[in-house]
């Protein structure tokens, strides 16, 4: 039977997640299961070391600095310099992309693997591509840097299970669990990785799949720390929830969700038709070109908006720049992906969340004055990721593990993610993750009454007792 899942929110019909209670139980005690789970793991977390390793080195020979974080160097640098390194990149990345795909065959995305390929990737072409990615990230595409990582991982579990001799179900559920480690291990997030995995890629809490999802992620993470640094991604001081922050935070959250329905209707317009073939050389090549023109006067426009975030939570941003960012990055995102480029999403979304937070609030600020500008800024970051991710646990999750600081704030922040989800949902029934599915399926309301009946399907089937067939 096929259904359509709701968990991601697809619109199109597609086979339902072929994971029943038996087979995944029976995963949980086969040993070749258990050593898959510990090498994807090792391997998304040494693969995370290597891709920052590269992601750093290619920051570092462009805009020609040695110390320091990736928006300092690109403000330091020549401003020629950001339209010289943008177009370049273009050139050599497009010239790549056209060929990895021309030669290779096709680099199927982890929605695709997961939901229509069993889980089957191409590990060497998938390795490929992620390589391209990181390059991009690091030459200033805004583009987010863990959807390396998380290809990475997905290409080295799929790998794995056919070597192992895995069944199609085992697989789709490891491929997903590598995205996810690849994911932890890049951020130090284990809890958020694994949640990634089970809410965002598979759309189910499942005890089946969310136990490999949290040893893979653990696995990865501890294997990274052998080569990234083990501390939180942004730096938050001590935060306080106060009564007007948490009415904020319910305002902000139906706002976030407006948002984060309008990013998803962006990133499924430029998904859906971007560019293929030969004429993706020509469009990359112009994309990156026209964004290392507008850094000329918008540096803060380059790159996936990690020390943008950190200068927003710091106070650091005056009005009128953050006003800037937030309507030029989605624009520049969406380019990116229209052009024929390919790169993650997360980091992205939670910059933009975290400006609009701060600009929201600041505005609450002068009626009732008295919380600190990160506050609003770390709410604003989960509301958006959790309307335009659909994902509102895996949202908050990483949002406390990314910072360390985020426990105190979790009142507001729980409200802001419901109410971002919310109305994200009645507006768009899709995700960022789903939104190319669902604009080319004609992007109609009907998908969403599709969708509640998949995930009901699939709820029952992963939940049923193994002996339920004779009760």
């Amino acid at each position: 039977m096929e259904v359509t899942t709701a968990a991601s929110g697809r619109g199109s019909r597609q086979p339902n997640l072929p994971v029943d209670h038996d087979e995944a139980d029976r995963a949980l005690r086969s040993w070749r299961f258990w050593l898959v789970v510990g090498l994807a793991g090792v391997g998304a977390g040494v693969g995370a070391g290597a891709l920052m390793a590269i992601l750093h080195a290619v920051q570092h020979l462009a805009y020609g600095y040695r110390r320091g974080n990736f928006q300092r160097g690109v403000d330091r640098a020549a401003a020629w310099r950001r339209l010289v390194v943008l177009a370049g990149a273009g050139v050599v990345l497009g010239a790549a992309w056209v060929l990895l795909r021309k030669l290779g065959g096709p680099v199927r995305g982890l929605d695709e693997a997961v939901w229509e390929h069993k889980g089957q990737m191409r590990p060497l072409d998938t390795a490929a591509n992620a390589l391209l990615q990181i390059v991009a990230v690091g030459a200033g595409a805004t583009l987010g840097r863990e959807g390396a990582p998380k290809e990475l991982g997905a290409g080295v579990a799929s790998g794995l299970c056919d070597w192992a001799g895995l069944t199609p179900t085992q697989r789709q559920i490891l491929v997903a669990c590598g995205a996810g480690a690849g994911m932890a291990a890049v951020y130090n997030v284990p809890l958020g990785g694994a949640l990634f995995a089970a809410e965002v890629l598979l759309g189910t809490m499942a005890l089946p799949v969310v136990v490999p999802a949290l040893a893979t992620a653990a696995v990865a993470t501890g294997t990274s720390w052998l080569l990234l640094p083990d501390r939180p991604t942004y730096d938050v001081g001590q935060l306080e929830t106060t009564g007007s922050l948490v009415g904020w935070a319910l305002l902000f959250g139906l706002l976030a969700g407006v948002l984060g329905a309008a990013l998803v209707v962006l990133v499924g317009w430029a998904k859906e038709r971007a560019t293929k073939g030969t004429r993706a050389f020509g469009t990359i090549t112009a994309t990156f070109a026209a964004i290392g023109a507008v850094a000329i006067a918008l540096p803060e426009v380059l790159g996936n908006g990690k020390d943008v975030t950190q200068l927003a939570l710091s106070g650091a941003l005056g009005l009128p720049l953050v006003a800037a960012v937030v309507l030029v990055r989605p624009l520049a995102t969406a380019a990116c992906l229209r052009s024929g480029a390919v790169g993650g999403l997360f980091t992205p979304t939670m910059t933009i969340g975290a400006l609009a937070g701060t600009l929201a609030g600041r505005a609450w600020d002068v009626l009732i004055p008295g919380n600190p500008v990160a506050a609003f800024t770390l709410i604003g970051a989960a509301a958006l990721l959790s309307g335009a991710m659909q994902s509102p646990i895996a949202s908050i999750v990483l949002v406390v593990e990314l910072t360390h600081s985020g426990l105190s704030l979790l009142v507001p922040i729980v409200l802001a993610a419901a109410a971002a989800t919310a109305a994200s949902r009645v507006l768009v029934p899709a995700s960022l993750y789903t939104a190319a599915d669902w604009w080319g399926s004609g992007h109609d309301r009907s998908s969403r009454r599709r969708a509640r009946g998949g995930i009901a399907e699939q709820a029952r089937r992963l939940r049923r007792p193994p002996d339920d067939a004779g009760l």
